[in-house]
C-alpha cells in the first residue's frame, strides 16, 4: 500500500512538474498598457552619453542625470546591457555576458549560451528549470546579417525575429525592442547616431506612435545566421 500511494505521489509531483513548464515562458510578458506607463513618464528625459565607473552610458535621463529610461550601458565587466532602466536598474532587457546573454528582468529571464546561441535554462521564482527538446530547437539567440548591410542580435523562435533584440542598421543607428513574426511589436527605441532618442510605438510594419515618422524599416533579406 505504501508502494502504491509513494508512485501516486510521484505521478502527482511529475503531472505538477509538467503543468508548471508548460506555463513558462522566456520572461515576464508585459502588458503594453505597462509599456505605456513607462514611456510617458521618461518622454520627456533627455537623451545623452556619460562615462562612470561602471562603463560608459547611452541613453535616456531624468532631470537630476540618473539613468532613466532606454538606454544603453557599454561596460568593461558585465558586457553590453541594454533596454529599459529604473534608476540605473535594468527593468527589462538583454545583459550580454563574454559567454552568456540574459534576456528578461532581473527575476525573470532566459540565458543562453553566445556561442552556441542555444537556451541553456530558463530562471524564475529562484529556481532554473531546463528546457525540454522542442524549446531547445526552437529558441535561440542570434546574429542574423543581411544584404543591406543591417543586423540583429536577439531572440528567435524557429528562425525568425521573436522577443527582445537589437536591430543595427548601416547608418549607425540602432533599435531595440520587442519582435514577433519577425515584425517590431509594442513600444522600443531608436537611438539616433546624434545621441538622440525616439520612442515608438509598432503595430505592423510601421510604427503607429505619432512623431515617428523618420522611423527606419527592417531588412527581411538575409545573408547569414551566425
Amino acid at each position: 500500500m505504501k508502494h502504491i500511494l509513494l508512485v501516486f505521489a510521484l505521478s502527482l509531483y511529475s503531472l505538477n512538474s509538467l503543468c508548471q513548464f508548460t506555463r513558462l515562458t522566456r520572461h515576464p510578458d508585459i502588458p503594453v498598457e505597462y509599456d505605456a506607463v513607462f514611456v510617458d513618464l521618461v518622454r520627456s528625459h533627455f537623451g545623452g552619453v556619460v562615462k562612470s565607473s561602471y562603463g560608459q552610458y547611452f541613453g535616456q535621463m531624468s532631470a537630476d542625470s540618473n539613468v532613466y529610461g532606454y538606454g544603453m550601458f557599454y561596460t568593461d565587466h558585465d558586457g553590453e546591457i541594454c533596454g529599459q532602466f529604473r534608476n540605473g536598474n535594468l527593468l527589462m532587457g538583454i545583459r550580454m555576458g563574454a559567454a552568456v546573454v540574459r534576456v528578461g528582468s532581473e527575476d525573470h529571464y532566459t540565458a543562453y549560451d553566445l556561442l552556441t546561441g542555444e537556451a541553456q535554462y530558463v530562471f524564475l521564482n529562484d529556481e532554473k528549470y531546463k528546457l525540454d527538446a522542442e524549446h531547445l530547437a526552437s529558441w535561440r539567440f542570434m546574429q542574423i546579417q543581411y544584404k543591406n548591410g543591417d543586423k540583429y542580435v536577439g531572440e528567435v523562435v524557429d528562425g525568425r525575429r521573436d522577443g527582445y533584440g537589437i536591430y543595427y542598421y548601416a547608418n549607425g543607428n540602432f533599435y531595440f525592442g520587442r519582435y514577433r513574426d519577425n515584425k517590431a511589436v509594442g513600444y522600443g527605441a531608436l537611438f539616433h547616431t546624434d545621441n538622440h532618442i525616439s520612442l515608438q510605438y509598432w503595430d505592423g510594419p510601421k510604427p503607429a506612435m505619432p512623431g515617428t515618422e523618420e522611423a527606419e524599416k527592417p531588412a527581411d533579406e538575409e545573408v547569414n545566421n551566425e
